[in-house]
């Protein structure tokens, strides 16, 4: 038997943090999504969408994904060279499953040869607006109305000729409900969930989805509350939910800079 497959990974389901937290929208959001064929006159750039209510919604992926790429980029994980044979420009993200954004945000299973990170830490759900937030909507903009149409010219600049062009937003000061659940399978695991902090207040100063750089997709995390449950709540044993003593934080930049205050550790 091999060392790699005698040595048993440490690994032990000590519990997890559930997060939640409003998502804000300071400006217009654009999230994109497809639609099968068009209409006339209508929007030829949507938001996606649920299939089943057609209320709009912030995918996970989308979340994560951004999140994930402003901590590389904080963190210099990006590795960018030209390919000497073909001449075209590569990138190198981190992908190393034994570095603590691997750890948190998970590593393709290739890179799981020589290092096993255990299962990823942080899922991402899918941000939905509440009965409150379609309600807002819809009074202000009409039943099952829940975006606006925002126009843009894009000028040629040596002709000064305008072509206009729409994009569907969900406008401002809209607020989706998103959760982050934490899994803890090492003790260490607790303090690189401060990376998911980081994440929140670099995208605070960034944008999220299409169009960030023309004004869109500025976003707050507001109200966000904090659960922690080890592992005797699943079980039965007790129904353990420890308290958090958030001492009235409930900001990304409040949490960061607060962290060892704030989270009990998980037995």
């Amino acid at each position: 038997m091999s060392d790699a497959i005698a040595t048993k990974p440490e690994f032990e389901f000590i519990g997890k943090y559930i997060i939640t937290a409003d998502i804000k929208l300071k400006t217009g959001l654009h999230i994109g999504g497809t639609e099968e064929g068009f209409d006339i006159g209508g929007i030829d750039n949507p938001v996606i969408k649920d299939k089943v209510t057609g209320l709009p919604y912030i995918p996970g992926s989308s979340l994560k994904g951004k999140l994930r790429s402003l901590i590389e980029w904080a963190h210099g994980k990006i590795d960018i060279k030209k390919n000497d044979k073909t001449k075209e420009w590569e990138g190198n993200l981190c992908t190393k499953p034994n570095e603590p954004i691997g750890i948190v945000f998970g590593v393709p299973a290739e890179n799981h040869k020589d290092d096993l990170p255990g299962p990823t830490r942080l899922a991402v759900r899918d941000a939905y607006p509440d009965e409150n937030q379609i309600k807002k909507w819809q009074d202000a903009m009409g039943e099952k109305i829940y975006t606006e149409a925002k126009t843009e010219n894009a000028i040629d600049r040596l002709t000064s000729a305008a072509n206009p062009r729409s994009m569907e937003r969900v406008p401002a000061d809209s607020i989706f409900k998103e959760e982050f659940v934490y899994d803890v399978y090492k003790k260490d695991d607790v303090s690189n969930l401060k990376l998911l902090f980081e994440g929140m207040m670099l995208l605070e100063d960034s944008y999220l989805g299409g169009g960030g750089t023309r004004g869109s997709g500025k976003i707050e995390f507001t109200n966000i509350q904090i659960t922690a449950r080890d592992k005797s709540y699943y079980l039965g044993n007790g129904q353990v939910v420890l308290t958090v003593n958030q001492n009235g934080k409930n900001k990304a930049k409040d949490i960061f800079d607060n962290f060892g205050s704030v989270f009990p550790e998980l037995k």
